[in-house]
């Protein structure tokens, strides 16, 4: 059998832990089979068993797919509070304002780069019939990368709004 490049990621994993890190960074509703394969664990069984286990703990839900087998799809709000607290319990409001300050950085290199206002902007422009395959292909890197900016400055910002209250909570619980 050839091994697929995940040789680096498996070693020392058991085929229960493989299947949860498929399982729990899933961006989209998969089958049995693809968890299975993607995890390179050989059986089925134990690939089921254990999305039971992580939907039975919110990490992941089942829903019916197209063919009518379950899907397994990701908890996107589980997902986003636990990334939260790891903010709130690992970093300080100053070490998240600056987090803050890179991405508007780097959002503002990417607007004086292409001579956009904002990402709609630069999105508008990949259909620009003078643009070149590769530039088209940057333009759409970018976009993913800026998406993923934005995606995480809101992120951050909820985590400084809740900052004062989390602490407070925690303190209260010690």
């Amino acid at each position: 059998m050839v091994e697929r490049g995940l040789a680096s990621w498996t070693k020392g994993l058991s085929a229960r832990e493989r299947v949860r890190e498929i399982a729990t960074t899933l961006t989209q509703p998969r089958s049995v089979q693809w968890v299975k394969d993607e995890a390179q664990v050989s059986s089925l069984q134990t690939v089921k068993d254990e999305l039971e286990h992580l939907v039975e703990f919110d990490q992941v839900h089942v829903i019916e797919g197209d063919d009518g087998n379950p899907k397994y799809a990701p908890n996107f709000q589980r997902r986003y509070l636990d990334e939260l607290t790891d903010l709130l319990n690992n970093y300080t409001q100053a070490e998240l304002r600056e987090e803050i300050a890179g991405i508007q950085e780097q959002s503002e290199e990417w607007q004086a780069r292409f001579d956009v206002d904002s990402r709609d902007d630069l999105e508008s422009t990949l259909t620009n019939p003078e643009l070149s395959g590769e530039a088209v292909r940057t333009r759409k890197t970018v976009l993913r990368q800026w998406e993923h900016y934005e995606a995480n400055k809101k992120l951050l910002k909820h985590a400084l709004e809740l900052y004062d209250d989390a602490r407070t909570q925690s303190q209260k619980s010690n």
